[in-house]
């Protein structure tokens, strides 16, 4: 009994001591995360000149999917640098489009622990366009391109399910703030909570 407890006890110490490893200083990680129906957001369009009828076509509630690939380098143990990219598509009211393209420097840190769930805190801010399409009732569709700054703040955990591969899951606040290319009166908002599921590889 006292030997199966001791082969346990050693097997769990260096299960413990891989998962650490894993976010040492001079590994990689390789992350991509996707949410589909996992974002709540509330947009506004705010303008002197936009009609009421056009403000409403253009302010939106409603759900969005979103691909968002990543690549980190840890600097110290558990603290990664890196960058990310993220593009999504959403569908809101009045039969308008939106599709969003992100690019920014991340940075993350994982809490050390003995256990296989590592929580982590992570923190982005960086450039978002954003591309406005919108069905107005009996015109033509119409176009719009916005671009500006975005930040992104988020709580997770990542579950290693073997010695260099983690499931992460994730809630995050963000916030994007442009302005129309043709008009820079004409801005974009927008904000948020959502939640992902990722997959990460770590080298």
């Amino acid at each position: 009994m006292k030997q199966n407890f001791f082969i346990v006890s050693v097997l769990f110490c260096l299960f413990s001591f891989t998962m650490s490893a894993q976010t040492e200083k001079g590994k990689f990680s390789i992350s991509g995360r996707s949410s589909m129906e996992g974002a709540y957001f509330s947009n506004r369009v705010y303008g002197a000149n936009i009609d009421i009828s056009d403000r409403e076509a253009m302010d939106l509630d409603g759900y969005s999917i979103t691909i968002t690939p990543s690549i980190g380098y840890f600097v110290i143990d558990n603290l990664s640098v890196g960058g990310q990219a993220s593009f999504s598509i959403t569908d809101g009211d009045y039969q308008s489009k939106t599709s969003q393209f992100i690019l920014m420097p991340t940075v993350a840190y994982y809490i050390p622990t003995r256990k296989p769930v590592r929580p982590f805190v992570a923190l982005g801010a960086g450039y978002a366009n954003v591309s406005l399409e919108m069905a107005m009732q009996g015109a033509q569709a119409e176009s719009m391109s916005f671009g500006g700054f975005t930040w992104v703040g988020g709580l997770g955990a990542a579950f290693f399910v073997s010695n260099n591969i983690s499931i992460d899951l994730m809630a995050e606040y963000a916030e994007v703030s442009a302005r129309y290319s043709k008009d820079s009166s004409y801005k974009y908002s927008t904000k948020g909570l959502g939640g992902s599921v990722g997959l990460s590889v770590y080298f």
